[in-house]
This record gives C-alpha cells, structure tokens and sequence, in this order.
C-alpha cells in the first residue's frame, strides 16, 4: 500500500517515480527516500518508466539516473514531457556517479530541479526534493494564474457580445482585443536608442528612491533581452544580471521562471560549456516590440 508523500514543511505533496537500472542502488535509493518520509515508484528501464509514469496520473517527480538500458535520464524526461499534452506538471531530479559540468548545464538548460553525484546523502536528498516541491508549488500558482485571466477574459468577451446587443458597445473596446492581437502578430520595428532610454530611466530611479523599492527583475532582464534582440547581439546569463542589476542567483532563477512561461530559451556557449546564453523566444520578442511599439510617445518605464 503506497503511503501518502504530504510532509507539512512543503508546500506540495511529492509524489516520486525513481528510475534507475541498477536494483541494489534502487532498493537503496527507495529507503533513502522512505526515511525522509517519501515513497516512491520504481522503475528500471526507460520504457518500463513510461508505463508507470502513464499509469500513474499524480506521479510528479522523475528522478532518473542517468545511465539506462537503452537511452539516458535527460532524454527520458524530455520524451515524458513530449508525451504529456495535458497540462500535467512534473519536474526532474538527474543522478549520475560520472558528474562533469557539461553535464551539468544540459540538465540546467532542460529544466531539470537538480543535478546529483551519486552517493547522495541524506541532506542533499532533502534539499532537492525542497527545490522540487518549491518549483512544483510556483509552476501550479503560474497555470491558476492563467485560468484566472482566461477566465476574466471570457466574462469580458461575454459582457462585451451582451452590450453589443443591447446596443451599448464602445467600439474601441470592440477593436482593442483585435489590435493587439494584430499588432503581436506583425510588431513594430522599435529603435535601439528608445530601448536604452527605457532602461537608463529605470536605472535613475534609484537616484531618488531605495533600490530595492521598484524591484522588478523579471521585467528589466525582458527589456534588456529586447534591447539585445533589436541590436542583434547574444546575452549571457551572467551579463544579464548585471544589465538588470540583481544578483546572479536572482537572475538564475528569474530567467527559469521566464523560461518555464515560455518566453526564453537557453542555450550552452559551443565554444566555452561554462556559460550559458539566453535569448526572448520569438513570441515573446513579438510581444515586447508589439507593446513597446503600441506605446508611442508615452514612456514606459
């Protein structure tokens, strides 16, 4: 009888599949997990994880190693993903006893939670099933976030085809949805000197008030990775969290939220494994030329 995995220091339940090809490390890795208070399903082979991981709706974390019968963790996870079009959030732990760092910034660059050297200890266990649920807790609050506004935009579509009929439809109201739309779909070039304008009044704020009283890292990497796109040059992780102001690890985990909502893709430096470049999608560089672009004259900062 599987136990129930909700530990109250969480904030979501954990409920874990566990994939590795050696048994005595499962059995082992499996009791590690039960003492921390966590059970766990096993699985030894990619394609024995598929079927369970099918099977088993609330399964939510994947922990892999990285070495397996046919395949690894990484490609794993990913095809777990591909197979999954519902909606259905879960994250990836990668294990492997042979660490290297291009190892490393693969499984960073494909969201993985973690990356483990085994032997894992008890502590580093503990920690990252934390960063899982943690990362688990965010990306359930970001899909109810977007229910919210699909649902706000729905009662708004229907009021606004109840006012038509009544006869009382402002017709900029009627078009506004559609404007944008159309502007997203072809944006406005906007010029890289209005770009660099936005950001050094944003930078002059804290001239005249705390620094951390406008605090908004998220918005200022998406306008410092605009400003790069329209000047068509790349941005590392670590030269954006200088151009936005915050601390690296600040950065880090912006740019992983950025890029769990689809609007960055991240990549490794060819030439050099240890940094890692990041770049707007092309939704959402058209999106931020389409706003910028909407604004005219009026400044944003």
């Amino acid at each position: 009888m599987l136990k129930e995995t909700i530990k109250p220091s969480q904030e979501m339940a954990l409920n874990i599949l566990l994939v590795d090809d050696d048994k005595d490390l499962l059995v082992e890795q499996a009791d590690l997990l039960d003492a921390l208070g966590y059970s766990c399903r096993t699985a030894t082979s990619a394609e024995e994880a598929k079927v369970v991981f099918n099977g088993h709706h609330d399964i939510n974390l994947v922990i892999s190693d990285w070495s397996l019968p046919s395949g690894n963790g990484l490609d794993l996870i990913k095809s777990l993903g591909e197979m999954n079009r519902n909606g259905r959030n879960f994250v990836g732990i990668l294990l492997t006893g042979y660490p290297s760092i291009e190892l490393a910034v693969q499984a960073m660059q494909d969201g993985f939670v973690d990356f483990l050297s085994k032997p894992v200890s008890r502590e580093m266990y503990e920690a990252a099933l934390n960063r899982a649920s943690e990362r688990l807790a965010g990306q359930a609050q970001a899909n109810s976030d977007t229910k919210v506004v699909e649902s706000v935009a729905s009662i708004q579509e229907s009021l606004n085809a109840l006012m038509g009929k009544l006869g009382l439809q402002d017709k900029e109201a009627t078009t506004s949805d559609e404007d944008v739309a159309a502007s997203i779909r072809n944006p406005n070039s906007v010029h890289p000197a209005v770009l660099k304008s936005i950001i050094k009044a944003r930078r002059n704020r804290q001239k005249y008030f705390e620094g951390d009283l406008f605090s908004d890292p998220s918005w200022d990497i998406l306008l410092e990775l605009t400003a790069a796109h329209v000047e068509n040059r790349q941005e590392s992780v670590t030269s954006v969290a200088i151009a936005a102001s915050v601390p690296a690890s600040t950065a880090i985990r912006k740019i992983r939220e950025l890029s769990d909502r689809g609007l960055l893709k991240r990549w490794t430096d060819p030439t050099d494994a240890r940094r890692i470049f990041v770049a707007l999608t092309e939704d959402a560089s058209k999106r931020m030329l389409a706003m910028l672009a909407s604004a005219e004259n009026a400044p944003i900062i």
